[in-house]
């Protein structure tokens, strides 16, 4: 995995509060301590007991900054081989153990590090600590594994030329850069990768993989001294100076640079930079704030003036990008493309705007709530506090930035925006670099620019271990999970009936859209402001089975949410202005689909298996239906899906006043409506014959396979369990049968795997496979061939017994979060399976035999497929 940009680079400073290096033994905290080991490592441990969990994080300080022209990408090469043996462990064995214990691998590369990590269930803690170790301590880096990763590396080389984004990102990233390291690639140059030996390699290892070069992070349920004995033995070898290099600092832009690239695409992207501070220098406070006011929420000036008011852009945003030895400020864009010069010269006027009339009061007291409540937020994941911590380690060198990180971004003052706005964000300081279709090469569109309610009674109906049930006298369900291991509250909304509610695909998702857009009390932008300034994150989503409002807040901020839930549900006014806007944008977002191959061919698989139920969400069915779409069809959805029979709420959180809060739950929705919704009423068509489509596009590196079958209801319980075990057999991560067979041992593939979406009344079984184009055919047949393996072959205990404990311990991972849980406990209950689901879905998964999957496989897996291919012409 490559890191490019700012969600892959952690470079939004404000998710990122972290600890640091350079301290021999000491605490911080009641929880957390960081070590100075004899080896030369640094250490830093954070006991988390809410969740049976624990990820094992080490941090390399090189990436591509310690490359040359001549290795260019290495990094990123050496990060693949790592996964491909030991002397204690060969090739695959690493990933089938710590796969078969539910576990979440991973490793990424970026300019200034590398780094691996590991999150599983807490009591394969010693076990995984002792992989991690050896992985990163003994790699062997057999040349036949070599050579087949090569091939997987340059095809990933080759699937990023087509990607708009990352063309934008790799442009903008050489005109920033002329002279020093970063003007690099991360994922280097395929030239150099067909031809580094295994000997340079090995030379680049041995020179940055010593543990004095490493920071090795321990963060979930774990006891610190057990943990640092364990890391002490693992990561015992003798103290090795690092290679530490020092870099001179590039001088800042003196005239403005710009590039535009033409490529087969249908949308517009643009990203603005302009040459930023390292993340210790203490203008980068001033730049985060000024990042969040340009272009970071709803309420961004950005965002207002050229999404909301204008209609220039299908989406923006601004971030601030701090590296060890520099920084970026980017602000990034996708448009129509015939609007780019609009575009280019709106963001520079926002810009000019903030340079000569400074920032309010409100919009800066804003801006430092959002960054308060996203760093709470993200604090909550195991995952994401390791990543945080590990990053700022590696690249700040103080501790003290953790600790104060808050209180300087609130000495930030509106003066502080200003004067870094008109110190960094001029236009001289700035580089652009646009991709267009190609179709406009000689247009040259970017040239240089300067109801009454009443009480709604309710009863306890069940209960089990923290989870209590309630159903109201209007039919509502509610579901209150106790926590008391943070603040924050999560709530899950689920409606049955989805898109079924609806005669056009694609109400729903507009509906979503347009509970966000104005009320009779509030308008958009002020909804926007009210949710920004506490800090609460509201989203929406469709599907066929169900509409989804998910809900994040604070304790003190509870009874403000439900304020604002209730005005969105019962008095949103679905302006007709509005619904022009988000009918706009989402034709814009369909459009913008087109560019990326494996969602058309995703698009084409959902076609041909659902037909025109509801289930079918493709382009073409929504390019039709989302123009005629009405304000009455909105007003119409609105009444038919806030039926409370038919409503499941999930609240998982610390709620201190169950009683008020549930009276207000249950007023919300409280209006007298129609029956309860009936999944059975409806039918799904039956695919009988085998059906394929194949989509041929110019300049295409790889190809796209997606093979799948129809499967049955997810009331059928054990249909599903045995499904989801055939999925983790077959596809699922490094140690599944498709990786195995297809990418490790013929290299057929850079990407693979399968993916099982169960619904109420008709799910999908895939297959997708990204390959060169020459080897679509080949890697078609070998899938079937796995399939009919699983047809025809008795799966072994040991094998099904590592696949049911990676299953499950993926799942324990996926409800780590309390608006994880708040979702899963909802969608369990209103599918008609029972919250307590959540207990019984692990029993489930082991009572799946060897017998139940082949018997599965035969009833499902047969020659009534459908295919869907994007190939080059």
């Amino acid at each position: 995995m490559v890191l490019y940009r700012k969600s892959e680079d952690y470079m939004k400073k404000f998710l990122v509060l972290l600890f640091c290096l350079f301290i021999s033994t000491s605490a911080f905290g009641k929880e957390l301590s960081v070590y100075k080991l004899d080896n030369g490592q640094t250490v830093i441990i954070e006991q988390i007991k809410n969740n049976p969990i624990v990820t094992i994080d080490t941090w390399i300080k090189t990436g591509s900054i310690n490359e040359t022209d001549k290795n260019t990408g290495i990094s990123h090469f050496l990060e693949h081989l790592f996964f491909k043996g030991t002397q204690n462990h060969p090739c695959g064995e690493f990933d089938k153990i710590l796969e078969s214990k539910g576990a979440i691998t991973n490793a990424a590369t970026s300019k200034d590090f590398t780094h691996y990590y590991i999150t599983i269930a807490s009591n394969y803690f010693d076990l995984a600590l002792a992989l991690h170790a050896d992985m990163l301590l003994n790699p062997q880096i057999p040349r036949k594994e070599m050579e087949k990763e090569r091939k997987v590396v340059i095809e990933e080389i080759a699937k990023s030329a087509n990607v708009p984004n990352t063309i934008c990102y790799e442009n903008l990233n050489k005109l920033l850069y002329a002279t020093h390291p970063y003007k690099r690639r991360v994922i280097g140059s395929q030239a150099v990768i067909e031809n580094v030996t295994r000997e340079e390699i090995l030379d680049y290892y041995k020179a940055h993989y010593t543990p004095s070069n490493m920071v090795t992070l321990v963060v979930g349920d774990v006891e610190p001294a057990h943990a640092l004995e364990v890391i002490k033995k693992e990561f015992n070898v003798p103290y090795k100076k690092p290679v530490v290099k020092q870099y001179k600092r590039e001088k800042m832009l003196t005239e403005q640079k710009r590039i535009t690239t033409y490529a087969d695409k249908s949308t517009g992207y643009m990203m603005i930079g302009f040459r930023g501070v390292s993340l210790t220098e203490s203008d980068s406070y001033a730049l985060d704030v000024l990042a969040t006011i340009l272009g970071s929420g709803r309420t961004s000036k950005l965002y207002q003036s050229l999404k909301e008011q204008k209609q220039l852009v299908n989406s923006i945003s601004a971030m601030e990008a701090s590296l060890k030895d520099d920084g970026m400020f980017i602000i990034q864009s996708s448009f129509v493309p015939q609007n780019c010069k609009k575009v280019e010269k709106a963001i520079f006027e926002e810009i000019s705007n903030i340079k000569s009339k400074g920032v309010t009061e409100i919009e800066l007291n804003t801006a430092k709530k959002m960054i308060e409540s996203d760093t709470y937020y993200a604090r909550e994941s195991v995952t994401n506090i390791a990543t945080e911590m590990g990053y700022i380690t590696t690249i700040s060198g103080d501790i003290q930035y953790y600790k104060d990180y808050i209180k300087n971004i609130n000495k930030v003052s509106a003066d502080d925006v200003k004067r870094v706005a008109n110190k960094y964000l001029t236009q001289n300081n700035s580089a652009v670099s646009i991709v267009l279709p190609k179709s406009m090469e000689n247009e040259h569109e970017c040239a240089n620019v300067t109801i009454d309610k009443t009480s709604n009674k309710m009863k306890q109906v069940s209960s089990n271990n923290s989870i209590n049930k309630y159903v109201y006298d209007n039919g509502l369900t509610l579901l209150m999970n106790d926590t008391d291991y943070n603040d924050i509250v999560a709530i899950s909304i689920i409606a049955k009936g989805g898109d079924f509610l609806s005669d056009k695909k694609g109400v729903a998702t507009l509906y979503g859209e347009m509970l966000l857009k104005g009320t009779k009390k509030y308008s958009a932008t002020e909804i926007a402001q009210y949710l920004e300034e506490k800090g609460i994150n509201i989203t929406t989503s469709a599907s066929a089975d169900s509409f989804r409002i998910n809900i994040q807040t604070t304790k003190p901020y509870l009874e403000d949410t439900l304020s604002i839930l209730d005005e969105m549900i019962n008095n949103s006014t679905f302006e007709a202005d509005e619904l022009a806007k988000i009918k706009t944008q989402t034709l814009n977002k369909i459009k913008q689909t087109r560019d990326n191959p494996l969602q058309l061919s995703l698009d084409g698989f959902r076609s041909l298996i659902y037909g025109n139920s509801a289930y079918n969400s493709s382009i073409t069915v929504l390019e039709k239906n989302v123009p005629s779409i009405t304000r009455e069809n909105i007003k119409d959805y609105s009444n038919r899906i806030t039926n409370p029979k038919n409503i499941v709420i999930s609240v998982t959180g610390n709620i201190e006043d169950k009683d008020k809060t549930f009276e207000k739950l249950g007023n919300i929705f409280n209006s007298k409506t129609d029956s309860v919704f009936d999944y059975s009423k409806y039918s799904i068509p039956e695919v009988t014959s085998k059906e394929s489509i194949v989509k041929k596009l110019p300049q295409q590196q790889t190809a796209w396979l997606i093979l799948g079958w129809q499967t049955g209801k997810i009331s059928d319980l054990k249909e599903y369990a045995t499904l989801n075990v055939i999925n983790t057999l077959l596809g699922s991560g490094m140690s599944s049968r498709l990786f195995v067979n297809l990418r490790e041992q013929e290299g057929l593939a850079y990407q693979l795997g399968s993916n099982y979406s169960p619904n109420m009344l008709a799910g999908a079984f895939i297959v997708y496979v990204g390959t060169n184009p020459a080897t679509l055919e080949h890697s078609k047949s070998k899938v079937l061939v796995e399939i009919n393996k699983l047809k025809t072959q008795f799966i072994s205990d040991k094998e099904l017994k590592a696949a049911k404990e990676r299953l499950l311990g993926q799942y324990v991972i996926a409800l780590e979060t309390n608006s994880d849980k708040a979702e899963t406990l909802g969608w369990f209950e209103a599918s008609g399976r029972g919250y307590n689901f959540i207990d019984k879905y692990p029993e489930l998964i082991n009572s799946v035999t060897a017998s139940d999957i082949i018997e599965v496989a035969n009833k499902y897996f047969n020659n009534n497929y459908v295919m869907s291919v994007v190939t080059t012409k």
